[in-house]
């Protein structure tokens, strides 16, 4: 059975790049360009394994939507991990005790990626 991994990005060039390595790595997956149409895709449908989720988005910043995730126990197992191109250590870990399960760095190698995935 192949697994969805939803990107929540509002970087279209971006989420499409990694929509292609998720393809070239056996995932289907959705693309969402705000918060907003993530949430409501959330709340009217089955969750999807994994979401992929950019910190700096307008309206509704990543780390918010995180939170809204994991507000919800029906959605426990859903894997979360951070898309970034600022890293630094202190907000990787406010964000895994926020509930990511993991961190990747823009622009995300495909190895790096695979690994996340691989994990759980």
């Amino acid at each position: 059975m192949t697994q969805t991994a939803w990107i929540v990005d509002d970087d279209r060039e971006m989420a499409e790049a990694i929509g292609l390595m998720l393809k070239l790595l056996g995932w289907e997956h959705r693309i969402f360009l705000s918060g907003q149409a993530a949430g409501r895709a959330l709340l009217q449908g089955p969750p999807p394994a994994v979401i992929l989720l950019d910190l700096n988005m307008p309206v509704v910043p990543g780390d918010e939507f995180l939170k809204f995730v994991r507000s919800r126990r029906r959605w426990d197992a859903v894997r979360v991990f951070m898309l970034t191109s600022e890293f630094a250590e202190t907000e990787r870990e406010r964000l895994l005790a926020l509930g990511a399960n993991g961190y990747l760095t823009k622009p995300v190698a495909l190895d790096e990626l695979e690994q996340a995935l691989g994990e759980g």
